[in-house]
């Protein structure tokens, strides 16, 4: 079994390197006058070569051991973020005998690849000076993908230890069982199974797997629907779980969602539903047809990008009306439930009047500079913002980074629907070959 635990780091942000990367250094008075010294004294006893240990049981995820001080300092810099608390320093501690220094490192990363791989940088070493092999996490405070701060919360943690267990299931190691923490009397894992219910993640996670269920002919159509619907699939055992980018963070579907989503369950829903469902569930869609820029476009026939976004979109809702019982291939029918973003980006294409692929990247990239320059700008009175010591002046500076958001969230949006534009592109050329294919089929 695995315990877990995680701390912040307010000052001297190298002496917390140091201490995680030599167990046997002393602290040196020369640092003092640094504020990150705590944190260099942690990496440094994370990192620490113990005699006749190897010096590979530590790793960096999203930056090199060897610098990790640096690259965190930078990334603080970067969203001037360069106070506060420095970092968090957490541990998962095994019991003894029940594994080697190897499994110990190997499940250290996977732990935090999960936990914080997807934004934050984190050193992982493994420390074999006791009977109970540990490892020890040094996580910066400040996304650097980002700038967004680390906070450790109740929930945080209750998800730090639920992971901690699922790795330590999937090697087979004992589990810690749950009890009430002693001062916080709080039981995490009922903690975490709350706050997943709440979690978008979770939440669209569920959806999606309902979704691929009452779209599958068999569990490997699932598969198929699950796999086009971006999600990637990890069997062992009787369980499986899957995750989607941009999280890293695997999700156990039987033990997240209840015995309904075991496998064996999955393929029982599967056939209760094949002999009534219909291949299309009705769904929400926008009619891009009918009202798509003021315009009646479904009676002219397009060509180039847009024409082919308002043949795909006919097509996902069409068909199901035309044949019902046609069987699709899985990617198609995983596109049904993503039918209001296709519209919207169909919606860009025609009223920006886009037909062309050299239209399209000079719009986005006329885009990409406008909120680019925006973001700058921002950045300039944020720097003024900071330095000023006039109260009037920094309320004046506030109402120009509100009128400044205003005008970089749309962007934003409108930059975000053209990287999917450019995303789907391929892949609905792709299905309507398929379609096409298909229909040369029925005609031999």
């Amino acid at each position: 079994m695995a315990t877990t635990g995680i701390w912040k780091i307010e000052k001297r942000l190298d002496h917390v390197i140091d201490y995680t990367t030599n167990v046997e250094k002393t602290i040196n008075s020369e640092y003092g006058k640094d504020n990150y010294k705590d944190l260099h004294n942690v990496i440094e006893y994370a990192t620490a070569d113990y005699k006749t240990e190897k010096q590979y049981y530590v790793s960096g995820i999203n930056c090199s051991p060897e610098t990790a001080l640096k690259e965190m300092t930078i990334t603080k810099k970067e969203y001037e973020k360069t106070s506060g608390i420095l970092g968090f320093h957490a541990f998962q501690s095994f019991a003894e005998g029940e594994v080697t220094p190897e499994l110990a490192h190997t499940i250290g990363i996977k732990l935090a690849e999960q936990m914080w791989g997807d934004r934050f940088e984190v050193i992982v070493s493994t420390h074999l000076n006791t009977k109970h092999y540990h490892n020890h996490f040094v996580i910066n405070s400040v996304s650097f993908k980002d700038g967004k701060r680390y906070y450790d919360k109740r929930e945080t943690y209750a998800e730090l230890r639920h992971l901690s267990d699922t790795l330590c299931e999937e090697y087979g190691i004992s589990v810690l069982k749950e009890k009430a923490c002693r001062n916080s009397k709080i039981n995490y894992s009922n903690y975490y199974k709350g706050t997943t219910e709440k979690s978008n993640y979770h939440t669209i996670t569920k959806e999606d797997i309902d979704k691929a269920i009452a779209q599958a002919y068999s569990f490997s159509d699932f598969e198929m629907i699950m796999t086009a619907m971006n999600y990637k699939l990890y069997f062992r055992g009787k369980d499986f779980s899957v995750s989607r980018y941009p999280y890293s963070k695997h999700i156990r579907v039987g033990r997240s969602y209840g015995e309904e989503y075991s496998i064996d369950r999955i393929k029982e829903r599967i056939n209760e539903e094949q002999s009534t469902k219909e291949p299309f569930p009705e769904s929400s869609f926008s009619n891009v047809y009918k009202n798509l820029n003021n315009k009646t476009i479904n009676k002219v026939k397009h060509s180039g990008i847009y024409g082919l976004y308002l043949h795909y979109c006919y097509l996902l809702k069409v068909f199901p009306k035309e044949n019902p019982r046609r069987k699709l291939s899985p990617s198609i029918r995983a596109d049904i439930y993503k039918m209001d973003n296709i519209s919207k980006e169909a919606e860009l294409l025609v009223s920006n009047q886009i037909n062309t692929y050299e239209q399209f990247f000079l719009y986005k990239n006329s885009k990409i500079k406008e909120l680019d320059d925006l973001r700058t700008e921002r950045s300039k009175l944020w720097y003024k913002h900071k330095k000023s010591s006039n109260s009037i002046e920094k309320e004046s500076i506030r109402k120009d980074l509100d009128s400044l958001n205003e005008k970089i969230k749309p962007l934003k949006e409108v930059v975000q629907l053209c990287d999917d534009i450019e995303t789907r592109l391929p892949m609905i050329e792709k299905n309507l070959e398929e379609v096409k294919d298909e229909k040369e089929r029925r005609k031999d």
